[in-house]
């Protein structure tokens, strides 16, 4: 059995009390949770995206400090609120790593890039983030893909598992359907990848796409319950992962008391659902204040 703590959208900030959550604050709720409170020690944590805010090398310094405190190995993959940058020239050391792969017994994990669309490719072949990378929703993009179907069949391991920031399968407001394409084109040339854990849309539920599981991992910001239209508190998931190839996971949220669950206002109800943008939606909010 190979254990997985899995953390995401940190969204550390250098001005954490200016946020809608301070996650310094959530941070260690969540920390003395997962390591502190006679959890079974995992093997491995995974930190899928949105680690950053604004991507500013203060906030990656910052985040440096924190998850030295992380007492197994970790990896880390890029969100959209990350810059490529900083993000590769700060955050791996001893401990911390941006790794693509990795074999854990019968199984080999991916740490797979969804941010297709938020960068544009130079003459020379490497990547430069777009301004707007923070709005895009996820895409692998073709070379992800060819890289994720050709390790899996080069690899003796009897199964595979996707960890990215953007999750197939993802709906309204979160909904990419050529993300949901592409995943279903991947397991059609890669059937060994068993399912994927992502981050986010702030939610802690499991999608399905292309008859894998998609497991969405709760924030340490605000979190949605999505059937009632409420915030969540702060979480993180927990996983096992067995020779014979099954998986079981397990959504913690931490904090209830400190944080209670409160209804979501009309206005970000229908930006979820998909009936209006995040644009439209702050336009709205910004008259309504005026």
């Amino acid at each position: 059995m190979f254990r997985v703590t899995q953390f995401s959208d940190t969204h550390f900030s250098t001005n954490p009390e200016e946020e809608s959550r301070n996650t310094d604050d959530t941070w260690d709720a969540v920390f003395a949770d997962a390591f502190d409170s006679g959890r079974p020690t995992p093997d491995l944590v995974v930190i899928t995206g949105d680690i950053a805010n604004d991507g500013s090398e203060a906030e990656y310094k910052k985040i440096a400090e924190k998850f030295a405190r992380i007492p197994v190995p970790a990896v880390v993959c890029p969100g959209n609120h990350d810059r490529q940058v900083p993000f590769d020239a700060i955050l791996p050391r001893l401990g911390v790593s941006n790794s693509r792969t990795l074999r854990a017994g019968s199984w080999l994990f991916l740490f797979a890039d969804s941010n297709a669309d938020g960068r544009d490719r130079r003459s020379d072949g490497s990547l430069v983030d777009r301004e707007d990378r923070t709005h895009k929703h996820g895409r692998f993009g073709d070379s992800e893909v060819v890289w994720m179907a050709e390790t899996v069949d080069r690899s003796d391991a009897d199964h595979a598992f996707v960890w990215t920031h953007h999750p197939p399968g993802a709906f309204g407001f979160f909904s990419s359907p050529e993300h949901d394409v592409e995943f279903a084109q991947l397991i059609e040339t890669a059937p060994a990848i068993r399912g994927v854990g992502a981050g986010h849309t702030h939610t802690n539920s499991i999608l399905e796409c292309a008859g894998r599981p998609i497991h969405q991992c709760p924030s340490l910001s605000v979190n949605l319950n999505m059937e009632e239209y409420t915030t969540l508190p702060p979480g993180y998931r927990t996983y096992e992962f067995a020779e014979d190839g099954s998986v079981t996971s397990e959504v913690h949220l931490v904090g209830e008391d400190r944080w209670p669950s409160s209804p979501l206002p009309e206005v970000a109800q229908r930006m979820l659902r998909g009936e209006i943008s995040y644009e439209e939606m702050q336009a709205e909010q910004a008259s309504d204040i005026s």
